[in-house]
């Protein structure tokens, strides 16, 4: 089977020029936990995950030593999100996308979860995202796939 028959056809996505605001602004109404990062072209150029968000108001230092965490005051948080609020995309996404093709398989989708341990792909044709398969897809795609072999036994 092919990913095009299981792809979910409204990934959530948002522009490189966008803003932190403008994200968090729209994250009430996404449907999954990743949100596909599209050029003026409406090319696939990055993600952003809930992690990529809260890495914007931690500040970098923390990898480095995790005891400088209590040195910061009580109000940073907050202070760092109207900070960044106009923050553009481009500048919290990750770059790396690892994407599948609608004629790909559902296997070649599932290994490339696995491998690279994480939950949803962007699904493209010619560069433009077209859709989502998160994990859950796969999984309820198991339990079909299983269904039917039951009741054709």
């Amino acid at each position: 089977m092919k990913v095009k028959e299981i792809l979910d056809p409204s990934p959530n996505l948002i522009r490189t020029s966008d803003t932190f605001e403008h994200l968090i602004k729209i994250l009430d109404a996404v449907k999954y936990h990743v949100i596909f990062v599209v050029d003026k072209e409406d090319k696939l150029v990055g993600i952003v995950t809930e992690g990529d968000i809260i890495k914007v108001l931690i500040p970098k230092y923390i990898n480095m030593d995790e005891s400088l965490i209590s040195v910061m005051d009580v109000n940073y948080f907050e202070r760092k999100c109207i900070e960044n609020r106009n923050l553009t995309i481009d500048k919290i996404m990750s770059t790396t996308t690892i994407a599948v093709n609608e004629e790909d398989t559902i296997i070649k989708a599932a290994a490339l979860m696995v491998v690279n341990k994480i939950h949803t792909l962007p699904v493209v044709r010619k560069g433009k995202v077209v859709g989502i398969v998160p994990r859950l897809t796969l999984l309820k795609h198991i339990t079909k796939v299983l269904s039917k072999y039951e009741q054709e036994r």
